[in-house]
């Protein structure tokens, strides 16, 4: 799984790199946007999302493991735990459906290469989300939640 994030990520930033004239981060804000809003969903801990979202990167996992063992000669790696997001809190999860609503909006209106962009964000956020976002993103996102959701409205 980390095998597919990482190489997406790294395809990314090096088209941004070496390809782009301008090399404008602003051209980098769907991807980075779809990669958060896919690493938050796959935070949640069950419900339809949360299934979905553990389906998906189970299924992009054996597909990294097979390009990995298959491509290199490699084994993939054995883990003696897995990669754990954390839990979204009631309002992080709220800040995390936001998210979400925002990349579906987008993407339904976008033109094409910001489309692009933000499906090559999904899976990298997917996938990544597990071994980056239990340190960075779900406690990031439970805090915006706390301060903007429930000691605005519930305080």
């Amino acid at each position: 799984m980390f095998t597919v994030g990482f190489l997406i990520l790294v395809g990314r930033m090096s088209v941004f790199y070496f390809k782009s004239k301008s090399r404008n981060w602003a051209e980098l804000w769907p991807f980075g946007l779809s990669a958060t809003a896919f690493a938050a969903a796959g935070a949640c801990a069950g419900g339809i999302i949360g299934t979905i979202m553990t389906w998906a990167r189970n299924g992009v996992g054996k597909g990294g493991d097979y390009a990995l063992e298959k491509g290199t000669g490699a084994t993939h790696v054995q883990i003696s735990r897995p990669a754990e997001f954390g839990t979204l809190s009631p309002f992080g999860a709220v800040i995390m459906l936001a998210l979400i609503v925002v990349f579906v909006v987008l993407y339904k209106s976008a033109k094409k290469k910001p489309k692009r962009e933000l499906s090559w964000g999904a899976p990298c956020g997917l996938t990544l989300g597990p071994f980056l976002g239990a340190v960075t993103l779900t406690p990031l996102i439970n805090w915006i939640g706390h301060v903007s959701i429930e000691q605005t409205f519930f305080s």
